[in-house]
């Protein structure tokens, strides 16, 4: 029997080509999108899940005691007394809050490379294919190093032979490495290629032993059964006794969950993408198994003899409604082939688009099962109402024929061509909302000139011969201005409540963002000044400070020039107001920023401001002066609007990725359409051949065909508008600046739409209506 089936079903392929053809794309097309998505979210939803002990392992984050989410950074003295003092923990870390790019270097080379330091604890609680040495002791010592494979194999001949050599860093100190490792998985955000001892960056920077300062990651690990709702409940009056601290509050997330709901405040974060992607995913096949419906309905009258030869030969309603279903899995699984053969040719740019590894040979045998019981449910829901509706046909009516479906079926195929076009309307709304803000957020006067402004890596060595290299760049043709910081202000940033201005109240737990600035740093940065001036010196005996708007509205004060404040035990004269500018996402409000003009932290940053006459030739001589005088190390930079971007990085992907799935969901909607355009010729053929012959013209015939789908595209853009309306105004209240909704989007929607859609049906319409009359009513 199954033999036979599968003879029916190429026979009817063969018979029906064009039909079949359209079956087939359309539910491969729907096939690839949905398996691209699934596995996209697939790979999402099992970043950073592959450590041994994942149920353990929680992120460390603080509140304030009214609640809302101050985010990751914590006291750098925690680890310890989380240890020392919480027996439900088995293990703590430490990590510092940056991966930052150091120079190393031996006989052979000299290199950047990319990583953190983390404490002794780390590779016990975090799982990692360790290729040489002993992971429980591998940052014992401050001038231990665990390094990647990757990084052994640029800087030796060989694994094996990096354990126990050393590595110069930052032309200052030598590193023994301890340890050779590789990354547990490649679906991790963990991309360091070292990591130094965090006890050696304790010795470096005494600002870390302030417990004011929320500077470091921390993660916990749970010993096995303890309750994480109890140890949660015990840590939220942890830091009580800790009077800087007193009145933050800790907080646990399952680690598991810190990459898709990083946004604590809200509970959300990526996994907002991986629910809308989810639903669009659900919706293209959904309107893929739609066309296959309204194709095959479409094919019915072609198949009804057949249909009534096998009931006259004693076929019942099940065997028929089995071999149809058969036919549309057996296309399914067509589908599924051709759909595979896409997605292994797109791959590679798709992984490009969203960073991704997703690789086809190695995915888990559960995901293969996964996916074939998709595309067998597909073939099913889709062949499950042309099968019904085909093994309903009566043989007298077949023979007779008198086969004509009911209104109400009539009505189905009309509602399913509504709710693809609805979709389409929403689709590609959606997309041109998501491209306009996108394009809001990229063009924002953001209160600095980000434009033209180089960032480059101030060494050790650099930064005690920094008045040199200023000089050195002023007198290079193309530069304007040259300044000084301690590091990028733009993303990620540390806060801290040790800012101290006359009449904070003791209860006053307001968090400030700051950075150390130079001489000059206005007229680089290109932030405008409210009032007061510049910093005009670096004198460690005269502090200045500037702050903007948000800062001056924290600390309530109307005229702020002249003020003393304090800022890490740092006091100084507040000399300028700056306008407040964007350091971070559109989606978060400023926050409020002091800028000092000396301390102990480090200048880590020179920006440098140039013209475009000749990029090219004004990078080069600013290599060259770096490498006079700072021979030592590899000349790194990055430019200000190419790191402005990378905040949106997640809305781009989703741009580039919705524009691609909406244009397939209407090449999807408009194969329906065709279909249905195809199922009316076949009901009305004897109707339009009777108006030919008593005179209608090739337009008015067109007319009357076209002018019933016109009715259901109006009507799905109807529909469509108020929910993509809805949807797009819900995702802008994500940012804090945003455009106001652009009605214009809509009415180029529908006008697209029903272009599309016209040019379609239009172009079956016409063939049928050029169809002679004679071979219309020749069986009547």
């Amino acid at each position: 029997m199954i033999k036979n089936y599968f003879k029916l079903t190429w026979r009817n392929i063969k018979a029906n080509k064009v039909l079949s053809f359209l079956n087939i794309l359309g539910l491969t097309s729907g096939l690839f999108c949905f398996l691209l998505i699934y596995l996209w979210i697939s790979s999402e939803n099992s970043v950073n899940k592959y450590h041994t002990n994942i149920d353990d392992l929680y992120s460390v984050y603080l509140t304030s005691s009214d609640g809302p989410g101050f985010g990751y950074g914590t006291p750098s003295l925690l680890y310890k007394e989380l240890k020392e003092k919480v027996p439900e923990i088995e293990g703590v870390v430490a990590m510092s809050n940056n991966n930052r790019n150091y120079t190393f270097s031996n006989n052979k080379k000299v290199l950047k490379q990319k990583g953190k330091h983390v404490s002794e604890d780390y590779f016990n609680m975090f799982s990692f294919n360790i290729l040489e040495g002993n992971a429980s002791n591998a940052l014992r010592n401050p001038n231990d190093i665990a390094i990647s494979k990757d990084m052994a194999e640029l800087f030796f001949d060989n694994v094996k032979s990096a354990i126990g050599q050393t590595l110069t860093f930052e032309n200052s100190k030598a590193l023994k490495i301890t340890m050779v490792f590789e990354l547990g998985s490649k679906n991790t955000t963990e991309n360091s290629d070292f990591y130094l001892s965090f006890d050696s960056l304790f010795a470096e920077s005494p600002w870390m032993t302030d417990w004011k300062n929320l500077g470091t990651y921390t993660f916990v690990q749970l010993t096995k059964g303890a309750d994480e709702k109890q140890v949660e409940q015990k840590l939220k009056t942890f830091l009580k006794d800790y009077e800087s601290v007193s009145l933050l509050a800790i907080e646990l997330q399952p680690y598991g969950d810190s990459y898709l709901y990083a946004d604590l405040e809200s509970g959300s974060g990526k996994i907002e993408y991986v629910r809308l992607f989810g639903i669009i995913a659900f919706l293209i096949m959904l309107i893929a198994s739609i066309n296959f419906m309204n194709l095959a309905s479409a094919g019915s009258i072609k198949r009804a003899k057949e249909i009534g030869v096998r009931k006259v030969l004693g076929a019942g309603k099940g065997s028929l409604v089995g071999q149809f279903l058969g036919e549309a899995i057996l296309l399914s699984l067509s589908s599924l082939f051709f759909a595979l053969i896409f997605i292994a040719l797109v791959l590679p740019v798709f992984n490009q688009i969203t960073d991704k590894n997703i690789d086809l040979e190695n995915l888990p045998i559960s995901t293969w099962i996964m996916v074939l019981l998709i595309t067998l449910f597909t073939g099913i829901l889709s062949g499950s109402y042309p099968a019904f509706l085909l093994s309903s046909f009566k043989v007298t009516d077949i023979f007779k024929k008198k086969i004509e479906t009911s209104s109400r079926t009539k009505w189905i195929r009309k509602a399913l061509v509504v709710f693809q076009f609805t979709i389409s309307v929403v689709f590609i709304s959606c997309m041109l909302i998501i491209s306009k803000q996108i394009d809001y957020v990229q063009n924002k006067d953001i209160g600095f000139e980000r434009e033209n402004l180089l960032a480059v890596t101030l060494s050790e060595d650099l930064q005690k011969n920094y008045n040199a290299f200023k000089t050195g760049a002023l007198q290079i043709s193309g530069v304007n201005s040259v300044t000084k910081t301690s590091h990028i202000l733009l993303g990620d940033y540390g806060t801290s409540p040790e800012v101290i201005w006359n009449g904070k109240s003791d209860d006053d737990g307001s968090l400030f963002t700051g950075m150390v600035g130079s001489i000059d740093f206005i007229k680089t940065y290109g932030a405008k000044l409210l009032m007061g001036r510049d910093l005009i010196h670096n004198n460690p005996d005269n502090i200045e400070y500037l702050i903007n708007e948000s800062a001056m509205k924290q600390m309530k004060m109307e005229n702020p020039l002249g003020q003393t404040i304090s800022f890490w035990g740092n006091s100084g004269t507040i000399v300028g107001v700056v306008k407040d500018f964007h350091f971070s996402s559109l989606k978060e409000s400023i926050f409020p920023l002091v800028i000092r003009s000396e301390g102990y932290v480090e200048f880590n940053t020179a920006f440098i401001k140039y013209n475009t006459d000749n990029v090219q030739q004004t990078l080069a001589s600013i290599e060259s002066l770096h490498a006079t005088l700072n021979p030592a190390f590899p000349f790194e930079y990055k430019f200000m609007d190419s790191e402005y971007n990378k905040l949106y990085k997640s809305e781009s992907t989703f741009y580039k990725l919705s524009t691609f799935f909406s244009i397939l969901a209407i090449l999807i909607s408009c194969l329906g359409l065709f279909g249905l355009v195809m199922f009316t010729a076949e009901q009305r053929t004897k109707e339009i051949g009777m108006r030919k012959v008593v005179g209608a013209s090739v337009f008015a015939i067109t007319s009357l065909i076209t002018r019933d789908f016109i009715k259901l595209i109006l009507l799905g853009i109807a529909i469509g508008i108020p929910i993509a309306w809805y949807f797009m105004n819900k995702w802008l209240t994500n940012y804090e600046y945003r455009i106001d909704m652009p009605w214009w989007v809509f009415v180029t929607t529908g006008s697209l739409i029903i272009s599309i859609a016209l040019v379609t049906v239009s172009f079956e319409s016409i063939k049928i209506a050029l169809v002679n009359p004679i071979k219309s009513l020749k069986n009547d």
